[in-house]
């Protein structure tokens, strides 16, 4: 594929980008002729750097470079790993942390909220017998102290330093690695917890501490706690990553900052980002990677569909329209910190299918064989069934061809493992067990296309779905059987593009607080469908104590991000500057979120505009009979997000060869679908053409990914050497 990257640095410079996902690492090399290269290998996770260097060693070999060769001309580095996520689902993060908050409050995190437990909706309905998730702080080192702020931010209650002074040694004496603070109400006035901060340095110099008024300045302190916690939680094993990466990148030649992708959706350097914002980030790239091809195809929606060995990941863009998660569920906790919307469920190459012994009924998920043991057919001790098994039993992956050839995959295993398991207890053919092995993992990924799409009011027929992940391209027909999508894409790098996804990210970072502002009742003209602000005297209907909040806490967020600017070494012509607010009618439940032009109120003219900004995103998305104007207005929290430009990729567009894919024919081989074994050729993806169409039944095989084509689908490839997936006849 021909690329070229804009604001080249020099005719040696490369871009790479590397993402460690639960099963396989990905590395994804832009070339100084534009071209590009993608390497593919296990994650060993109880080592993450050297899954890094691994898959960067694999890209590296197909180039036939070295990494001394390649490193010292490389201009920009970035990483997205779930080490954050895992540490926290493996409970492998700081062992002994305590908890300082407001006395009378400290099983606030014991008590969780419904939602934050993790449960299903079958779950939740049978709350009492429902387990929740062992607590990352034990109740025996959470610690209250007496002092109590109020909801406009005032101190009825002085805080008494002695129980500060008790409260720390006493969690000394527990041994903790490090103490979290989170009191009421902070979020509005932090003197107080700023003042523990102080306190435990004076007892216990060097301890770590993370204050929730400095990591998560926001409204409901559930969420916000949970955000500190794992902050501290998390932020050891994350920095001892990161600096064994950067370690070994600087010996190797590497001469720039290491940069990590964020949940927020862009990039900072590794010696600034804070680990909360790493959380998801593998995923989140995928979506930049979706927002990028979406432009380049002039598309107004888009979906991404990514299927990996442990999950399946939808995320939606819509024109003009940039979603963040109010408070994502990470390990079953409940948090606080910005996140793209994405929606996941357990579905991949290793979910475990199993026969339920009560209703003999076929169940595949959410559970995964991860990258250890992974599939029985790895032969690396697995002993369950999964999806990757079934592909391999039908023909549909060759064993002698996994990632290329490197890894050699026992089919008989899998075959023995899906017959005793899966096929004799339901008393059907191993044929037809694989297969409907694979088809409910395909139903189950279509249900959550469907619902992703529905609770946005979109239909796929509005959509463009790219569809990506190792196993994506695999699965891509079952899972889109009967959804009437725009057009269905499978890029060439499929299996990386996470990784991809990163390196069409700009340097990004977002902050948020919450000044809890109200506006009372304002005339709403039903006529002009419009807010009336000719009657309104002053600034009356607003507190002056509210404005002061408003704009003394948006000053101090576009001070942190400016600090940040100039760490991450940009200049103010290089970034701008992106103000919005979560805001909701009085007596409603949950914010809306409203891009605004200004980010301070100095006059009614100023207040006009944020509540029409409001207002016009309040109406395009419930309608005009769901306004609420009488019920004044909640701004609950406002939001400054910096973003620096990077350089981009740039696709060029190659004439097409013409529909006959012969030159990329490797042969043919028998593929069981839909009940029987059927013919079907076998092509090589690296050979395909611009122009060349590929009936089905057909497979074309890369080193990292496979394409099923059924016999009622073709693959049709684009100037781009994109793949799109048509029906016969269309």
């Amino acid at each position: 594929m021909g690329m070229v990257v804009t604001k080249e640095k020099g005719n040696k410079a490369y871009y790479m980008y590397i993402d460690t996902g639960g099963t396989f690492s990905d590395c994804f090399i832009l070339k100084p002729d534009g071209t590009f290269e993608t390497g593919k290998s296990p994650t060993t996770p109880d080592n993450l750097a050297d899954s890094f260097f691994s898959c960067m060693e694999v890209a590296l070999l197909k180039m036939g470079k070295s990494i001394d060769d390649v490193l010292p001309n490389t201009v920009i580095l970035g990483y997205g790993t779930t080490q954050g996520t895992n540490v926290i689902v493996t409970r492998s993060g700081a062992s002994r942390l305590g908890l300082i908050t407001t006395r009378g409050h400290e099983d606030r995190t014991i008590i969780m909220r419904l939602r934050a437990a993790g449960l299903s909706r079958q779950e939740a309905m049978h709350i009492a017998r429902a387990d929740k998730p062992e607590p990352l702080i034990p109740r025996k080192r959470i610690k209250g102290v007496t002092e109590r702020i109020d909801s406009k931010g005032k101190v009825i209650i002085p805080l008494r330093e002695q129980e500060v002074r008790t409260a720390v040694n006493d969690l000394l004496e527990e041994g903790v690695e490090g103490i979290a603070v989170g009191l009421l109400w902070s979020f509005l006035n932090s003197t107080h917890e700023r003042r523990i901060q102080e306190i435990i340095e004076e007892i216990a110099p060097g301890m770590p501490v993370s204050i929730s008024s400095a990591v998560a300045p926001l409204i409901r302190e559930y969420p916000r706690i949970m955000t500190t916690i794992i902050d501290l939680y998390i932020g050891k094993a994350l920095k001892e990553l990161l600096e064994r990466i950067g370690s070994r990148l600087a010996k190797r030649g590497y001469n720039y900052p290491l940069l990590v992708t964020q949940a927020s959706g862009g990039l900072a350097r590794a010696d600034i980002v804070k680990p909360a914002t790493t959380l998801h980030s593998g995923p989140v790239g995928g979506f930049a990677g979706v927002e990028f091809l979406k432009k380049l195809y002039g598309f107004d929606n888009a979906a991404g569909a990514d299927v990996g060995g442990t999950s399946f990941d939808v995320c939606i863009s819509q024109r003009e329209r940039v979603d963040y998660l109010r408070e994502p569920i990470v390990g079953r906790f409940e948090i606080c910190n910005p996140m793209r919307e994405i929606t996941t469920i357990g579905a991949g190459g290793g979910t475990l299918a199993k026969v339920d012994k009560i209703v003999n009924l076929l169940i595949v998920g959410p559970e995964s064989a991860g990258a250890e043991p992974g599939p029985v057919c790895y032969q690396r001790g697995g002993m369950v069934a999964t999806v990757t098994d079934a592909d391999v039993v039908m023909n549909r992956i060759d064993p002698r061809y996994f990632l290329g050839g490197r890894y050699k995959l026992d089919r008989e295993r899998a075959i023995k493992v899906i017959k005793e398991t899966i096929a004799e207890p339901l008393k059907m053919d191993v044929m037809e067990a694989a297969e409907g092995i694979c088809k409910v993992l395909d139903a189950n990924m279509a249900a959550t296309l469907r619902f992703a799409l529905a609770t946005r009011g979109g239909a796929p027929s509005e959509f463009a779905l790219f569809v990506y992940g190792g196993a994506g391209p695999t699965h891509c027909a079952g899972f889109t059987a009967g959804l009437d999508f725009k057009e269905i894409v499978i890029p060439p790098f499929a299996p990386v593009f996470c990784a991809f996804g990163a390196a069409t990210a700009d340097i990004r970072h977002r902050y948020e607080a919450s000044p809890s502002v109200t506006i009372r009742e304002i005339p709403y003209d039903f006529t002009t469908l419009r807010f009336d602000f000719d009657g309104i005297s002053g600034l009356s209907e607003l507190s002056y104590e509210g404005i002061d909040r408003f704009n003394r806490m948006f000053g101090e967020l576009e001070e942190q991000a400016r600090c940040d600017r100039n760490a991450e070494g940009l200049s103010e012509v290089e970034v701008r500057f992106n103000y919005e607010i979560l805001a909701r009618y009085g007596g409603q439940l949950w914010e809306l979120r409203a891009r605004i032009p200004i980010n301070r109120i100095d006059s009614v003219k100023d207040l006009a505009q944020i509540v029409r900004h409001f207002e016009d995103q309040y109406r395009a998305e419930y309608g005009q009979q769901a306004m609420a104007p009488r019920g004044g207005l909640q701004i609950l929290t406002i939001a400054v997000e910096l973003v620096g430009s990077l350089s981009k990729p740039k696709f060029n567009r190659i004439e097409k060869k013409g529909e006959n894919p012969t030159e990329a024919l490797k042969g043919e081989r028998e593929v069981y679908f839909d009940g029987s074994f059927r013919k079907s050729r076998i092509y090589l993806m690296s050979r395909l053409l611009p122009g060349n169409i590929v009936p089905g039944p057909a497979i074309i095989e890369a080193d990292d990914t496979t394409i099923v084509i059924p016999p009622d689908r073709k693959i049709v490839v684009d100037g781009y050497r994109n793949m799109t997936m048509k029906y016969q006849g269309g």
